[in-house]
C-alpha cells in the first residue's frame, strides 16, 4: 500500500510545525531584557545532594563559594547520599557557609527508592532561607549564576529555571548528550514563554520555600527514584497562583559533566524515560509522543524502503524535514549560549538520533528499568 508512505511525511510535517512554534517562543524568551531589581535579594540555600562524587564535588563547592551574591544572603548545604568514596571528608568542607548533612544520620524508611528526593528534603528542612536552589555535584557554576536567579525572584517569581549545558565535548557520545541537552534548554524556555511549563533540570532549579510547602514538596512523586525536578515542576505548574520564570542569560549557564560511554548514556536516558508515564504536563506529553512518532516513522519507512523505493524516498524526505528544523533550533540555542562549535557534530548526531529515540522509547514502553550508581532498578 504505497499510500502508507505518506504517513511518516505527515508526522514529520506536524513535527516541523510544532518545532517552529517552539522556536518562536524561544526567540521571545531569549531576547527578553532583564529588569533591574532593588535590594535586598532573597536569602538562598543551595542544596547539593551527592553520592560518590569525591572527584567532582570540590570544584562545585569552590564555584559556589565564589558566587558574587551578597555573602550574608546565601548558604550551601551538602547532603551525602550514602557515599562510599569519602567524598564528604576533608578540610574543604570546614567553611562557615557550608553545612554537611548525611542521609545515613536520619535514614529514610525501609523500601525507599527516591533517595535523591530524601536527600533534598533533608537539606530543605534544615534551612530557613526564602529560596531553595538545587544543583548536582558534577556541575560548574559561573560567578553570576546565583545573582541572576536572585534577581528573578526579586521580580516576584516563585519558581525559576536556569540553563544547563554538557561540557566538555570530546567525542561523538558527549556531543550527542550536549546537543540533546541544548534542545531541552530551548524547549524549557519555550514552554515557559507559552505559559505551559514542561521541563526542568535539577542542576539549575530554584523555588521559594513557601511554594515548595504549598504544593506538598515531593509527596506524591516520592515513589519514583528520579524526577526531583520535572515532577516537582509539574506540581508547581498546577498551582495557578505561582509565577514560573526562566533565566536565559548566558552569564548564568551551568555546565554538567557528560556520562562516559554509550552504555552509560543508554541507561541514563532509559532512567529518564522511565518516569514519562507520571508526567502531568500536556506540553511535555505532546512533545514526547510527537518526537517518538516522528522518529518511528522515519526508521520504519527506511526499513520498509529496503524493499520499496517509495518508502525509501518518504523516509529520507521525512528525515530531511526533521533534520532541517532541528538544525535551525539547535544552532540558535547553541549560538545564544556561546557553544556554536557544537554544531559541527550536528550531522552525525542527527543520523543516529531517530534510532536512539525509538530504541529508548520502546524499551521504556516495554517496562525495562535502569538503576543508578550501583542501586538496583526500582
Amino acid at each position: 500500500m504505497p499510500w502508507l508512505a505518506a504517513v511518516p511525511l505527515l508526522i514529520s510535517l506536524a513535527y516541523v510545525c510544532w518545532q517552529y512554534y517552539n522556536y518562536a517562543c524561544w526567540l521571545r524568551t531569549s531576547s527578553a531584557t532583564p529588569q533591574a531589581v532593588p535590594p535586598p535579594l532573597p536569602t538562598v540555600a543551595i542544596v547539593v545532594p551527592f553520592r560518590n562524587e569525591a572527584a567532582r564535588l570540590p570544584d562545585l563547592v569552590k564555584d559556589l563559594l565564589a558566587q558574587d551574591y551578597p555573602p550574608d544572603r546565601f548558604e550551601i548545604i551538602l547532603v551525602d547520599d550514602f557515599s562510599t568514596d569519602g567524598g564528604a571528608a576533608g578540610a574543604l568542607f570546614s567553611h562557615e557557609k557550608l553545612t554537611l548533612l548525611r542521609l545515613a544520620d536520619d535514614p529514610p524508611s525501609p523500601g525507599t527508592v527516591a533517595f535523591k528526593k530524601a536527600a533534598l528534603g533533608m537539606g530543605i528542612s534544615r534551612t530557613t532561607a526564602e529560596v531553595i536552589v538545587t544543583t548536582d555535584a558534577d556541575c560548574r557554576w559561573p560567578r553570576e549564576t546565583l545573582t541572576l536567579l536572585g534577581r528573578a525572584f526579586g521580580q516576584g517569581s516563585d519558581v525559576v529555571l536556569g540553563p544547563v549545558f554538557v561540557s566538555p565535548v570530546y567525542d561523538l557520545g558527549t556531543a550527542f548528550q550536549a546537543l540533546d541537552l541544548a534542545g531541552f534548554q530551548l524547549f524549557t524556555a519555550a514552554t515557559i514563554a507559552a505559559d505551559s511549563p514542561a521541563l526542568a533540570n535539577g542542576a539549575h532549579f530554584a523555588f521559594r520555600r513557601a511554594a515548595f510547602e504549598r504544593v506538598g514538596g515531593y509527596a506524591g512523586v516520592d515513589h519514583l527514584p528520579s524526577g526531583d525536578d520535572v515532577l516537582l515542576l509539574h506540581k508547581f505548574a498546577h498551582d495557578e497562583s505561582l509565577k514560573i520564570a526562566v533565566v536565559t542569560d548566558p552569564a548564568g549557564l551551568v555546565t554538567t559533566a557528560p556520562v562516559r560511554g554509550w552504555r552509560a548514556l543508554w541507561w541514563q536516558r532509559l532512567r529518564w524515560a522511565g518516569k514519562a508515564g507520571n508526567y502531568t504536563s500536556p506540553a511535555l506529553n505532546l512533545a514526547q509522543v510527537l518526537a517518538f512518532l516522528t522518529s518511528l516513522g522515519i526508521v520504519g519507512a527506511l526499513v520498509v524502503g529496503l524493499f520499496s523505493p517509495v518508502f525509501l524516498l518518504a523516509g529520507i524526505t521525512a528525515w530531511s524535514l526533521k533534520g532541517l528544523v532541528d538544525f535551525v533550533l539547535l544552532r540558535s540555542v547553541c549560538r545564544h549560549y556561546g557553544h556554536e562549535e557544537l554544531m559541527r557534530w550536528y550531522l552525525p548526531v542527527q543520523l543516529i538520533y531517530p534510532v536512539y529515540l525509538v530504541a529508548v522509547g520502546s524499551a521504556a514502553v516495554l517496562g525495562i528499568k535502569a538503576g543508578w550508581k550501583d542501586r538496583p532498578p526500582a
